[in-house]
């Protein structure tokens, strides 16, 4: 057999087939014995509770029948002691049949009749009885040779007899289907079995036949092994160069991103400082921020080893540090305070996340606190596969439908990037105070998408 011939791939699955056929054999036998095996048990539960129901119900009949007996020759009614209990039992034997015996097996006509009979012949017995009692015995004894009670015993008898005899029946037929069906379990166990040693024994033969033809191409793939390992070594060394100079393209990148955003914030600066109107002044500051939030990204990149990913709590304490310094020196005395889990995000997700902090914390700063004193506190959290982001202060806090204070560039700015998070930004009432809250995927939907 040639190693490339399908053939031991098509002998393999042929046998596995055949194996596979056996065992599902033998596992459908043994689930269909235990099926039957609970079935039996349920109707051998079923015909014993039916024939101890039925030979109650005949003892109980038999034993007040007895009582009244004693009673119409003595007199004495210590014969009677039984009777009750005895009527008693009946009337609840008599119920449980009716229970066991379902009307679709046809002993509905037979349950009726045995009911008439039972009540006709408690009828009488109380009757003579009564009779009895009265000291009327000619009467009580004239019913009595009448002989009804006894042809209403003897039928009820052949009904007890019949109902008895199809009990067991059922436990005989029942115990002699278990007993073939135990035959037929261990013909098919056995033969699954042979044929599985069989399957087994055939797929060795083909395995050990393919194993030797292994040991015949491995040693010429050793070969071959060699050579390719000498040229995969080559072309290692060839990746790993071009893999330094483009990471060194992409740190060169970043930092001349870096310098080009510090220029433009610088630019920025001088053309803030050459205005006199201050709405002018505080919207180049507040573009200033804007800039440094994303400039610090790339400054962080630059000295990283890792350009796909940022640590927040590295990139945003840097950039709080700088919201705080920065706004402190326009004349705010609102002071930050921020808990900054260790979470890596990745590179554009926290470009985005860091303009949303600079916004919320910025609006904090201008308008939670109109007479310039007060705390923000920022923290981010990690929930399983998700960011939290809570910005909250004390301040005079938001109206419901109040427009936004400003321009409103802000809070467009804010809107879109949280659009970028997959995520939008929630506003919550504190008493004092407001807390925006933004929670947002580990892997953003932009994020996914640029992957």
């Amino acid at each position: 057999m040639s190693v490339s011939s399908p053939s031991l791939l098509r002998s393999t699955s042929a046998f596995l087939f055949i194996g596979f056929l056996a065992l599902m054999a033998i596992v459908a036998m043994n689930f269909w014995l235990g099926e039957r095996a609970q079935s039996y048990f349920e109707d051998a539960i079923s015909a014993r509770d039916t024939r101890i129901a039925a030979v109650e119900l005949r003892n109980a009949m038999q034993t007040a029948e007895a009582s009244q007996r004693g009673f119409l020759l003595t007199g004495n009614e210590i014969y009677l002691a039984p009777y009750q209990t005895a009527k008693i039992q009946a009337q609840r034997h008599l119920s449980a049949l009716q229970a066991l015996l379902s009307p679709s097996s046809g002993s509905d006509v037979t349950l009726a009749r045995l009911e008439t009979l039972l009540a006709a012949k408690f009828a009488e017995l109380d009757r003579t009885i009564a009779l009895k009692r009265d000291k009327r015995d000619d009467e009580a004894l004239a019913i009595f040779r009448t002989n009804s009670g006894k042809a209403l015993t003897d039928e009820a008898n052949v009904f007890f007899a019949g109902i008895i005899g199809k009990a067991d029946d059922k436990l005989t037929s029942g115990v002699a289907e278990q007993r073939a069906n135990a035959v037929w379990v261990r013909l098919v166990s056995g033969i699954g079995s042979l044929v599985i040693v069989a399957v087994v024994g055939g797929a060795a033969y083909g395995i050990a036949g393919y194993t030797r033809e292994l040991r015949t191409t491995r040693d010429e793939v050793n070969g071959l092994n060699a050579e390719l390992e000498e040229r995969v070594a080559t072309r290692t060394r060839d990746l790993a160069q071009a893999r330094d100079r483009a990471e060194v393209l992409v740190s060169e990148v970043n930092h001349r991103v870096a310098n080009s955003l510090a220029l433009v914030s610088s630019l920025v600066s001088l053309q803030s400082k050459a205005l006199v109107d201050q709405s002018a002044k505080d919207a180049l500051a507040e573009t200033q921020d804007r800039i440094f939030a994303i400039s610090l990204v790339h400054k962080r990149l630059y000295g990283s080893g890792d350009v796909r990913s940022v640590d927040l709590s590295e990139y945003l304490t840097g950039l709080l540090e700088h919201l705080r310094t920065s706004l402190r020196s326009q004349g705010h005395g609102v002071t930050i305070s921020f808990d900054i889990a260790p979470v890596e995000l990745p590179t554009d997700a926290s470009i985005d996340l860091g303009v949303v902090v600079t916004e919320l914390v910025t609006n904090a700063f201008k308008y939670a606190y109109p007479q310039g004193l007060g705390e923000i506190r920022v923290r981010l959290s990690k929930l399983d596969q998700r960011v939290e982001l809570l910005v909250e202060d004390d301040g005079v806090g938001r109206a419901d439908g109040e427009p936004a204070k400003g321009t409103g560039v802000g809070t467009r700015i804010v809107n879109a990037m949280c659009m970028s998070l997959g995520s939008k930004i929630e506003y919550r009432k504190r008493h004092p105070g407001t807390a925006a809250l933004l929670v947002f995927s580990l892997k953003p939907r932009g994020a996914i998408a640029d992957q």
